[in-house]
């Protein structure tokens, strides 16, 4: 009865057609992950946890890539030992995270360090302003794009650095056909 609704209803193309493009649909699998543009990586050590992840990893020499900068707390901030902390220029205690480019510049989208000096405020873009709570596993993230610079390189690089930890990313640079 199904059957027949079905053929009335449908012509047998379109069901052939319907079954066919399914069972290549179900079929097609990436396994060497072609399709997959994001790149992490992390390292910890025994107060927090490192993240880098770009997203895509390839660059047209005009376009950008998304940088997300991770830092998860591993222990209570009492517990910590020695207080990571430092002062900006309003004298607010903040920890920092640098974050540099190879091959490109980095536009910060996370708010940056900022220092007094004789009187005067300076800004370091190569620095982030780590706000994170003081309980275990409260996690900060910072965002960046990274613009690549002319002439083109092969490869640049995007790295961070926070408490004693370092962790860098390559990213491939394509002239823009």
């Amino acid at each position: 009865m199904i059957k027949q609704f079905l053929l009335r209803t449908f012509p047998i193309k379109i069901i052939s057609m319907s079954i066919l493009f399914l069972v290549t649909l179900t079929s097609c699998d990436d396994e060497n992950n072609l399709l997959v543009t994001e790149k992490e990586i992390k390292t910890s050590n025994s107060r927090f946890e490192l993240s880098l992840k770009i997203d895509p990893d390839i660059v047209y020499s005009n376009s950008s890539t998304k940088l997300i900068t991770s830092i998860k707390r591993l222990v209570p901030k009492d517990s910590l030992g020695v207080d990571p902390h430092q002062r900006d220029s309003q004298g607010d205690q903040y920890m920092r995270c640098k974050m540099n480019a190879i091959g490109g510049a980095l536009e910060q989208h996370s708010p940056v360090w900022d220092y007094l000096y004789n009187g005067v405020t300076y800004y370091d873009q190569n620095y982030s302003k780590v706000f994170i709570a003081d309980t275990a596993n409260s996690v900060w993230e910072g965002l960046a794009f990274f613009i690549p610079s002319s002439p083109l390189k092969d490869t640049g690089h995007i790295s961070a650095i926070f408490d004693g930890m370092n962790l860098t990313l390559p990213i491939k640079l394509v002239p823009t056909p």
